[in-house]
This record gives structure tokens, sequence and C-alpha cells, in this order.
């Protein structure tokens, strides 16, 4: 679904009415923005949690030892 709206001088649009009950949202409801390359995606707080949750797992290291060490490690370098 593309529909063409158009932005008021404080930067404001509204999300066409059919577009609000495809996703459930109504007023007051919490979206968050974010950009993605050229695009603005609308994305309801929690649905974007659960997307990108685990996505760092195992960056700092595998299991709460190796991440404390890598953390200490961190804090040396700091001073």
């Amino acid at each position: 679904m593309a529909i063409s709206v158009r932005l008021s001088r404080k930067g404001q649009f509204v999300i066409p009415k059919d577009m609000r009950e495809a996703l459930g949202v109504r007023e007051g409801d919490e979206l968050l923005v974010t950009l993605e390359e050229n695009r603005v995606v609308l994305t309801r707080p929690r649905a974007y949690a659960r997307a990108t949750r685990g996505l760092l797992k195992g960056t700092w290291g595998k299991g709460k030892k190796a991440v404390e060490r890598y953390l200490e490690g961190e804090r040396r370098s700091w001073r």
C-alpha cells in the first residue's frame, strides 16, 4: 500500500486511516521512528525490541566470565 502525504511546516504528516487501521495504531500510541538507508520506518517499540533482541549476543565474549574479563580490560584502558 502506497499513499502520498504532504509534510506540514512543522515536519508533521498524517498516517492515512487505512494504514492506521491495518497497523492497529490509535491516537496516543507510541511509535519508534528509524531511518533505514533512505527510508523512514515506523515501528511499535515492542516489535522493534523483539526484532533486534540478541543481535549483539557474543560480541563481548561467550558467558558471564568472558564479558567480565572484557569489561575489566576496557576499564583498565581508561586509566
